[in-house]
């Protein structure tokens, strides 16, 4: 919300994620008929910065729409990949009190950085 006399600021949610796939694509259809695919990526990484905790491990799902679907199709597991996109929260109402699920990124563009140097946009 603003108020009188605030000026709108430009929020970003902007993500990149290079990992590996750990589970092969899932894919469904929305009412539309818009295909949409969801695989897991797994993220591993050593910093320096942000200690005490210098590993750090992530498994995010990856939510692809339209085109970007149709490409998940040959991506495989164990295949390294690079996927820019939007985070989101996935929630819900229940008893009156919102209730937060699972964190998904949205892809907008994914390269594959194995034997495929490809790179899809959305």
């Amino acid at each position: 919300m603003f108020g009188l006399g605030q000026s709108r600021v430009e929020l970003i949610n902007q993500t990149i994620l290079h990992g590996m796939v750990i589970q092969p694509a899932e894919f469904r259809f929305t009412p539309t008929g818009r295909e949409v695919a969801t695989l897991i990526v797994e993220h591993v990484s050593e910093t320096e910065q942000s200690a005490p905790i210098q590993h750090l491990e992530l498994r995010m799902p990856i939510i692809a729409l339209g085109d970007l679907a149709q490409i998940c199709r040959d991506i495989t597991v164990g295949q390294n990949i690079r996927v820019e996109g939007s985070l989101n929260q996935k929630r819900w109402i229940r008893d009156g009190k919102v209730r937060w699920g699972k964190t998904e990124l949205f892809a907008t563009k994914i390269q594959l950085l194995d034997d495929k140097p490809a790179v899809i946009n959305n």
